[in-house]
């Protein structure tokens, strides 16, 4: 089948900083596997209502495009994700066309592991002070959002997944067209509703973890006391760059996000790219 991995960088910023971290491992993956590749740099909607929410919407438009016909599958990834080209499958490999291949945001990397490290980061938080939308449960998920879905019991990480322009098209620009961004990435922009749609009409095939390894969660999991340093970091200097750059324990820091990088297929920095450009510099200086 003709296929196509897609993502998108909007802004000088963006597109610089996907290009300096991403970019290669993204046009790797994509000759390894026999994909076209796109890196979208322009809004796909350039109308009032589109500039005045994330760009992360604009990812339910790529089947709507004229060039999406050539394709049997299309593959989204956030730009703020590293692939690990060395294990990473073919996220492709026997997903069925008709249904939206993605991995379940409350099963990584498994579902008790993912509930521990939550209640971990609640902990914290709370002890801290930090602010936080408290979702225990994929319903609570949907329900803290606006949406009551008491029987859903998956929520779809919308960072990574496999379409197809025949048989999403007409749904993905439903939920662009019927949902609004109110509260941006307090609510995790197009996810709920996306999420929402696709589990309750049964259009979901879910696939491991490993392609969707969100490295905020995995360090609460992981490595709680990295995790403890990070939060009280972040909520003294709003960064945590200094934390990591420099001082006592740097080499086991950088180690353990390589274990997670190592482990995993596709490495995201959801709500932390600022540790992403970090890592990413170790992996360049530090390859073989």
């Amino acid at each position: 089948m003709n296929k196509v991995i897609v993502t998108m960088a909007i802004g000088d910023k963006y597109s610089r900083f996907y290009d300096k971290h991403c970019k290669a491992g993204f046009e790797e993956y994509a000759d390894k596997y026999g994909y076209e590749y796109i890196c979208i740099k322009t809004p796909l909607d350039k109308t009032h209502r589109a500039s005045d929410r994330s760009p992360a919407w604009q990812k339910l438009l790529i089947l709507s495009q004229e060039w999406s016909s050539r394709y049997d599958q299309v593959v989204w990834v956030d730009s703020d994700i590293l692939i690990n080209n060395l294990s990473a499958l073919d996220i492709t490999f026997n997903t069925p066309i008709e249904k939206v291949s993605a991995v379940e945001a409350y099963s990584i990397p498994t579902k008790a592991l993912h509930d521990e490290g939550l209640l971990r980061q609640y902990s914290e938080w709370t002890r801290l002070g930090v602010p936080f939308i408290k979702n225990l449960t994929p319903a609570s998920y949907y329900e803290n959002r606006g949406i009551f879905a008491p029987n859903l019991n998956e929520v779809l990480q919308t960072g990574v997944f496999v379409s197809s322009p025949k048989f999403h098209r007409e749904i993905f620009e439903y939920i662009y067209q019927n949902y609004e961004d109110y509260h941006g990435s307090h609510w995790n922009y197009e996810m709920p509703a996306m999420s929402y749609e696709l589990v309750r009409n049964n259009l979901v095939n879910w696939i491991d973890p490993k392609y969707n390894f969100c490295v905020g969660n995995l360090i609460a999991i992981y490595f709680p006391e990295i995790f403890s340093t990070l939060t009280k970091r972040k909520k003294a200097i709003n960064k945590i760059q200094n934390y990591f750059e420099t001082g006592y324990g740097y080499k086991s820091r950088m180690q353990a996000l390589r274990n997670i990088f190592n482990d995993g297929y596709f490495m995201h920095f959801a709500g932390c790219q600022d540790l992403m450009n970090i890592f990413s510099t170790y992996l360049q200086k530090n390859a073989s």
